[in-house]
């Protein structure tokens, strides 16, 4: 696995001042948790396993129970736990861009993909949900769990999205207004040109208009 990009945080990089739901899916999202990636040095919003927990929580990845679980670990552990974090963004962000540049997958972020696969599998649960014991659901069951646990929903639902997703939807917020945020276009006629109307969009708009008014 290459080293992880240097993030550097920033006073208003953090979880709110995050934009929520513009991925449209949740390993873009995540992969979306970094901002001021075209500077050359990208900015987190999550800053701690703590922010980690928090973001999991608000995407509806785990609920109270697993939250306490993952709690537990040492702080160790934890610190570790947000260092992998990092190098996953890392690994999505690389992997869904070149989805989106129509490029190949890069090996080295499948990989490293493959490894959390592994790490986290030990806590994925399969069980059935209705009285006649014929439907099966698939989650997660921490008890017991370390904290790089936490990691393993996002990782499964990344690998949901490159093998059953439409990779051919997953675009980049363009050059020179957008930030390179990626996103599912579920528009009918894929039209969507921006991560968020309210940010890269309007900018573009506002760039438009005062050229017009040069010219």
């Amino acid at each position: 696995m290459r080293p992880a990009e240097k993030l550097t945080a920033g006073p208003v990089r953090n979880l709110s001042t995050l934009e929520w739901g513009v991925g449209g899916h949740v390993a873009l999202d995540f992969a979306n948790t970094v901002g001021d990636i075209r500077s050359g040095q990208p900015k987190p919003f999550l800053h701690s396993y703590e922010d980690l927990l928090e973001w999991c929580q608000r995407e509806d990845l785990i609920g109270p129970n697993s939250w306490r679980y993952l709690s537990a670990g040492s702080t160790q552990a934890k610190a570790a736990a947000y260092r992998e974090s990092q190098l996953l963004n890392a690994s999505l962000r690389a992997l869904f861009g070149a989805a989106a540049r129509h490029e190949p997958l890069p090996q080295t972020a499948m990989d490293h993909l493959n490894s959390l696969v592994q790490k986290t599998a030990a806590w994925r649960h399969i069980s059935t949900e209705d009285d006649d014991g014929r439907k099966v659901s698939c989650g997660w069951n921490f008890k017991g769990a370390t904290p790089i646990g936490l990691l393993g929903p996002i990782v499964w639902r990344a690998v949901e999205l490159l093998e059953h997703g439409e990779l051919q939807r997953v675009k980049e917020c363009p050059p020179p207004d957008g930030c390179g945020w990626l996103y599912l276009d579920t528009s009918k006629n894929r039209s969507r040109q921006w991560c968020s109307m309210k940010t890269c969009g309007n900018t573009a708009k506002v760039r438009r208009f005062r050229n017009r008014n040069k010219g």
